[in-house]
């Protein structure tokens, strides 16, 4: 028979994989003790860009996903969310594959695309999609959502770009506002479905998603790539990114995403806080200035092993690649520029000439645009519109109810009217800044993106 005195070993605090927790709870059961219900890892990993040109977002993602499952994640604890368009592009010069780092040889190169599972892909990568996947709402996702309990940790790293207040999407998609991502947070803990949240955003102005709009008493610790008025960087640009030998063409990763993910790698099975993790990751990230958000405080004793998975051998990067630290960083903003630019000049032939030129010329609309909608709110004085786009945050940024509600509302109408597109997410700046000039009143703003946009709603297609 079984003997009352064995008890389950203190090491196992966490459950590894399903079948452990079972025998566990089945052992407890046979002792007459109460089983008692150990805390679940979950994640969910999104890419919410497309194009070649956007390579490293998808590289970060499939590199985050192998790195929590060689930590000891269970995959069916994983979310994914990648348009999936980068490995099998024809631009890609090494097919069916994707490298995060410079690699000195096809030998030690690893390709983070193999075995990168992917949840929802192409079209399905939207706003609606990713909330209902957040608020475990199988019904609008169609398809695998969080099933996380009140007792569990889940991760949120999310790679894109952005503007301030807003998370974007594939091109064309509508954008997901900082107010809506924040209520769902706030809906997923009252529905109980999480004990702590931790969110990685690496997005420009990524700041901008939480000054001042995370509860105090919500459990949510938040690390962004920047602060409220930067732009996050691509790295592994331009000479740098090339894997045994090959030019790759475009950036392999994201400044942030790769310190955090190389700073986990290189702590390997020995155990490292969140407060470790940030200040190595922030001293990394030289480019922008990375913030916390949140219940910072109470999140910076933890391990990173209770977000991130609970350790083991994972890739230790440093020996095989031909560069460790990020050397060439370029801009989020000027990497679609950076890309065109150099395929001209590596190519010189007309396509390549036309394309960059398009670029430069949707540039300049974006500005047009943005300079029309700025002086009409402005009584038509399109010199202080123009210089509007220039224009910082006031000082001490942080969102109120009233700033909150009119940039949600205006934001949603440039969507509706102008459209959203990866070039224009620059002027949600500029919204922010016409709602503190009429003090939170949308409807002056409202007006002028109607007028500066109607071209648009009467057929004349205006891309940018």
């Amino acid at each position: 028979g079984a003997q009352a005195s064995v008890q389950p070993p203190r090491s196992l605090h966490r459950r590894v994989s399903s079948s452990t927790a079972m025998l566990r709870a089945v052992a407890l059961a046979a002792f007459g003790v109460a089983a008692v219900q150990g805390e679940d890892l979950w994640a969910v990993l999104v890419a919410g860009s497309n194009g070649f040109y956007n390579y490293r977002h998808q590289a970060d993602v499939c590199h985050a996903y192998s790195l929590l499952i060689k930590r000891g994640f269970e995959a069916n604890k994983i979310i994914t969310m990648i348009y999936d368009d980068v490995a099998n592009s024809a631009a890609n010069p090494i097919k069916g594959k994707l490298y995060n780092y410079p690699w000195k040889t096809m030998e030690e190169a690893v390709d983070v695309y193999a075995g990168c599972k992917i949840d929802y892909s192409g079209e399905q990568v939207t706003p609606d999609r990713f909330v209902a996947v957040l608020s475990g709402d199988a019904e609008t996702a169609g398809g695998k959502v969080l099933g996380s309990k009140a007792d569990d940790h889940v991760f949120v790293n999310f790679v894109d770009h952005g503007g301030v207040g807003l998370i974007a999407f594939p091109d064309g998609q509508k954008v997901l506002h900082s107010k809506k991502l924040v209520s769902t947070l706030e809906a997923m803990h009252k529905k109980g479905m999480y004990k702590q949240l931790m969110f990685y955003l690496e997005t420009c102005e990524s700041g901008s998603i939480f000054e001042g709009l995370l509860p105090i008493d919500l459990p949510v610790y938040a690390l962004t790539a920047a602060n409220a008025e930067e732009s996050s960087w691509g790295t592994y640009c331009g000479s740098d990114a090339t894997v045994g030998g090959t030019s790759i063409q475009s950036c392999l990763g994201d400044l942030f995403s790769v310190n955090w993910m190389m700073d986990t790698e290189s702590a390997g099975s020995s155990k490292e806080t969140l407060l470790q993790q940030f200040s190595q990751v922030k001293q990394l990230t030289n480019k922008s200035h990375v913030m916390q958000y949140g219940q910072v405080s109470s999140f910076m004793k933890e391990d990173t092993s209770d977000f991130e998975g609970p350790s083991g051998t994972v890739l230790s990067p440093a020996a095989g690649l031909s560069t460790s630290v990020p050397q060439s960083s370029v801009d989020s903003r000027d990497i679609k520029l950076d890309y065109l630019y150099r395929k001209y000049l590596s190519s010189g032939d007309a396509a390549a000439a036309q394309a960059l030129k398009e670029e430069i010329q949707a540039r300049q609309s974006v500005q047009k645009l943005g300079a029309s909608i700025a002086a009409r709110v402005l009584g038509g004085d399109a010199a202080e519109g123009a210089k509007l786009l220039g224009a910082r945050l006031p000082g001490a940024f942080a969102w109120t109810a009233p700033m909150a509600s009119c940039h949600e509302s205006v934001v949603g109408a440039f969507g509706e009217r102008c459209g959203w597109s990866e070039g224009r997410l620059s002027l949600s700046k500029v919204l922010y800044l016409l709602c503190d000039r009429t003090s939170g009143d949308a409807s002056p703003v409202l007006k002028a993106i109607d007028a500066a946009c109607e071209a648009r709603s009467e057929g004349e297609q205006i891309v940018v």
